[in-house]
This record gives structure tokens, C-alpha cells and sequence, in this order.
């Protein structure tokens, strides 16, 4: 009921709920008592609420544990979406096997889509990059002791978050649309619930990595992308462009091995069969590139962002045309490089009815709202800092030895 959903988003623990205190020792009891009062902490502490679409998926990882780490965000549901790998019973295995290590078992993992919205899943090389297990092969330093939520499914979690979560959450989506896309089938209204969006995927000028001009979280559900672009939400995208310039070198990864928590560690283990295949597949020569980090971090640090304002549509040309998914910005006239400190998200959006270009109106135009803020370069070793800095934070080595004894004795 009523009482129930506002219980929930106040304690951060959806999934979970005061169920967590049941059975056990009272050891047990405790550390998860203690999980919820660390969760009513970050929810009554300012921290803003956070649902992320994800596949993980290497990157991916790297973006749950930034989540973890940052008392900005209240992470407070992740929600599965094909993409790394086909199997998302998999990806959601990764999901609560990272959230384990990081000290986040009250976030709940929800199934969501397994196939795009319009036509056969197609593989795009997904494993090629990330493994067959979606993590490299890497092992796991701490197992999940639990299971995937099966009380909804992904789209009916955002569309339940936006209606009753305030503040309205933030979503992430390091994934294909095809999550977000299904909770807007379910609610018209969710740009208006929830208006702020943040995702990886499409780019602009740099080259893509499945075709010549496609990137693989717009390529592998462009119908989807389609509707979301469309949809009027307030978008961030951090496209090839920006990502692609964020570099991590073999020296910063294997540096992470020195930190505190065992995060460290893991993030090497995962990446070293990532930057193998950059360099095998992609004929780079040394580390790989931050993609799905960079949604998240342009909302922790939009300073060290440096963004433009277009309109775009997705190409949604079939199989086997090589622009599908293609993301088509209207570059025409005057940019502005933004949004400069202190600009509000109401001063950002375009007026009703009039296009943010100089030129005429795109053919076909896309709706007046469809104003999307890309990122196309960024301070990045600020950002290698900040990510370092975070993951430190994370618990160490004992921590997550007594959360193992505590919590599932």
C-alpha cells in the first residue's frame, strides 16, 4: 500500500525491505540492521535517488562500483537489460556479484529485457570484448548470497520509482534503451515523473565500434533508442566521442591493485581480457576506453564535461543496412558549449515549437522537446583521479571478510 511505498524509497533497500532482519544469528541481525540504517543515511543525507539500466558487462562494473562509492547518489535499484551478453540471468549475476564486493546487498537486481523491442537480438560481438561470462573470466571475490528480485520487472520498477520516489529518481542507462522504452510503453507521463536521463551510447564525429557510424547500446535496439530520443526527457549522452577520450592505460589499471579494497584488484582481473581485446580486435595499443562510466560521471562531475545541445534522431534502417543505429545530430548553426555553473535545467530545454539550430527544421522534424545535452570532450585525468579516489573508499579487504561471517552465517 501507500505506507509500504513510502517505507521503501526512504529506507533505499527495495528489494529487501525489513525482511532483511528476519532469521539468522544475532550477529547477522545486526549488520543488516545496519544495512538499512546506512541506507535511511543516504536518503535523508541529500543523496539523490538512482536506478540504473545496465548489462553488465566490464565497464559496466566499474560504473556499479562508482554508484557504490559515491554519497551523491542513493543507488537504489539496478535493472538488467540485454547488450554485453544475450543471457541476462547472467548479467544479473554479475550485477549482484559486484554489489556484493561492493558492500551494497540491499540494492535489489531486477530482470528486464532479454531481446529488443522490434527484432531479433542480434550479436554484435558483445563477448568478443567482455567474455563469454560478461566479466572476463575473471574470478569473483565474493559470491552473491542472494538471488534477482522477481516481484516486478525492470520497466514496472522505474515506472513504480518515478510515480512515488521524491525526490524523482535519476536513471542511468549503460545499456540498450530497450528498459526505459518499455517503462514509457507502460507511462507516457515518465519524462514528466522523472525527467532526468543519463546514458552511454551513439556517437556523433568519432567512428562507431559496430559499424562505421553505430555504437553498440544504440546498435543493438535502435527502435528503442528511437522512442527514448523522442520522448522528451532532459538526456545527457556521453557518445564515442567523449568516451573514446577517456583512456585508461595498462600502467593507471594495474595501479588499482595498490588500493585499500579489493575493488581494486577486481577491476584489473575484469579488464585485463577487455584490454586484450582492444588490442587484439580493435588494433589499440595499450588499455581501453571509460564508456560507461562516463554517464554517471558527467552527473557527479559535469564540470569536467564539456557538452553540446542538438537535436538527433536514431536510424532505424534494417538489418543489414550499415547506418542502423546511427545517431544523426542536427550540428547546423550555432552550439553552445554548456551548461555553465549555476544554469538551471529549465534555462537548458529548447522553447516549445522552436528547434535549437540555425538552420530550417530537420526532415523529418522530431518533436520540439527532443533537445539532447552530448558530451564531446572531458578532463580526463581529472576523471582517472575521481574514479581512483572513489574506488579507495570502497570496503577493504577485512570489511568484506566480516560482511561475509556476519551476513550469511
Amino acid at each position: 500500500g501507500a505506507a509500504q511505498r513510502g517505507t521503501r524509497p526512504l529506507l533505499g533497500c527495495w528489494g529487501l525491505g525489513l525482511e532483511l532482519l528476519g532469521g539468522g544469528s544475532a550477529a547477522s541481525r545486526m549488520w543488516r540492521a545496519l544495512l538499512l540504517l546506512q541506507a535511511a543515511a543516504r536518503a535523508t543525507a541529500g543523496a539523490r535517488p538512482l536506478i540504473i539500466s545496465t548489462d553488465p558487462g566490464v565497464d559496466d562494473s566499474i560504473a556499479l562500483l562508482l554508484a557504490a562509492a559515491s554519497p551523491e547518489v542513493d543507488l537504489r535499484a539496478v535493472c538488467i537489460n540485454f547488450g554485453s551478453l544475450h543471457n541476462v540471468s547472467q548479467l544479473a549475476h554479475n550485477a549482484l556479484a559486484v554489489l556484493a564486493l561492493a558492500g551494497r546487498e540491499d540494492v535489489p537486481v531486477y530482470l528486464g529485457a532479454s531481446d529488443p523491442l522490434a527484432v531479433p537480438f542480434h550479436d554484435l560481438g558483445g563477448p568478443s570484448f567482455h567474455g563469454v561470462d560478461g566479466l572476463g573470466g575473471a574470478p569473483l571475490p565474493v559470491q552473491p548470497k542472494h538471488g534477482v528480485n522477481m516481484s516486478k520487472t525492470a520497466a514496472e520498477v522505474i515506472v513504480e520509482a518515478c510515480r512515488h520516489w521524491r525526490p524523482a529518481p535519476v536513471l542511468v542507462s549503460l545499456a540498450p534503451l530497450t528498459n526505459v522504452a518499455l517503462a514509457l510503453a507502460l507511462e507516457p507521463r515518465l519524462p514528466v515523473l522523472c525527467p532526468t536521463l543519463y546514458m552511454m551510447g551513439g556517437t556523433i564525429l568519432e567512428a562507431g565500434n559496430v559499424s562505421p557510424v553505430a555504437e553498440a547500446n544504440i546498435a543493438n535496439d535502435a527502435e528503442a533508442a528511437c522512442r527514448v530520443f523522442a520522448a522528451g526527457f532532459d538526456l545527457h549522452v556521453a557518445p564515442l566521442d567523449v568516451t573514446m577520450s577517456t583512456w585508461l592505460d595498462t600502467t593507471y589499471l594495474e595501479s588499482l591493485r595498490g588500493l585499500p579494497s579489493p575493488a581494486g584488484s577486481f577491476v584489473w582481473n575484469i579488464t585485463r581480457f577487455y584490454t586484450r581485446a582492444y588490442r587484439n580486435v580493435g588494433g589499440f595499443v595499450d588499455g581501453m576506453p571509460l564508456h560507461d562510466p562516463s554517464a554517471l560521471l558527467m552527473f557527479l562531475r559535469p564540470e569536467l564535461y564539456e557538452t553540446r545541445r542538438w537535436q538527433a534522431v536514431i536510424d532505424t534502417s534494417p538489418y543489414p543496412s550499415m547506418t542502423r543505429g546511427m545517431v544523426i545530430a542536427d550540428r547546423r548553426g550555432a552550439v553552445d558549449a554548456g551548461p555553465a555553473p549555476g544554469t538551471s535545467q529549465a534555462q537548458l530545454r529548447a522553447p516549445a515549437g522552436r528547434a535549437q539550430h540555425g538552420g530550417g527544421p530537420l526532415s523529418p522534424p522530431p518533436p520540439p522537446n527532443a533537445t539532447l545535452h552530448f558530451a564531446l570532450s572531458a578532463k580526463f585525468e581529472a576523471l582517472r583521479d575521481f574514479l581512483r579516489e572513489r574506488l579507495a573508499t570502497l570496503p577493504r579487504d577485512s570489511e568484506a571478510s566480516q560482511r561475509e561471517r556476519l551476513m550469511y552465517e
